[in-house]
């Protein structure tokens, strides 16, 4: 495999690595999206990334369970679904459509009821981070969110998950996830019928 060389790479809990010229796969949940017993595991797993090399295959098999492990919660819909309204996915949506600003394409994407993937598609200008446009929209979509349904504390949670896609099969792949899940947790019977999937 040719790798794209490395723009910058970071670790908090999870693994952020950018490269140039990268498209990526980006996963955000709520705050309350996850039970006590899947952050634990969670965390064990993040232990396990810890001291293997970011560009090994080991380091690539590791974030694969780690998402595997996040998505068996997150399609099993715990916590307080707020993105379940149609107002909120459509505030995230928006957001989506107005990354164009940010030189950011989002072909594909879902809303769940508690989470979200997305492909990103940076312009040949690229981004400042993608580090700063998730913060930029999870603070947007987040404070919008709480203003239209109300409640309190953190609509977000912290930290998300995100990908750099290596190569056209990857992307394919990626995009029949996207499209999957909402069939897969019986939100519709085709992504196409699913009205917050793209």
């Amino acid at each position: 495999m040719n790798l794209s060389p490395t723009v910058r790479f970071r670790r908090r809990h999870l693994p952020h690595w950018e490269v140039a010229n990268g498209r990526y796969f980006v996963t955000a949940r709520c705050a309350d999206s996850l039970p006590r017993e899947a952050v634990e595991k969670i965390r064990e797993l993040h232990l396990n990334l810890a001291g293997i090399p970011a560009q090994s295959p080991q380091f690539a098999a590791f974030q694969r369970q780690v998402f595997r492990t996040l998505e068996k919660y997150l399609d099993a819909g715990t916590g307080s679904c707020p993105l379940r309204e149609p107002e909120a996915a459509r505030i995230i949506i928006a957001e989506f459509e107005a990354m164009a600003e940010w030189q950011i394409g989002v072909p594909h994407f879902t809303v769940m009821p508690n989470h979200g993937h997305a492909l990103f598609v940076p312009s040949e200008a690229g981004i400042a981070s993608l580090s700063a446009v998730m913060k930029r929209l999870k603070g947007r979509t987040g404070k919008h969110i709480r203003t239209v349904l109300g409640g309190r504390g953190p609509v977000w949670q912290g930290e998300w998950f995100d990908r750099w896609v290596r190569d056209d099969t990857e992307w394919t792949r990626i995009v029949d996830y996207i499209h999957g899940n909402p069939v897969k947790a019986r939100l519709a019977g085709s992504w196409s019928e699913h009205p917050w999937t793209r």
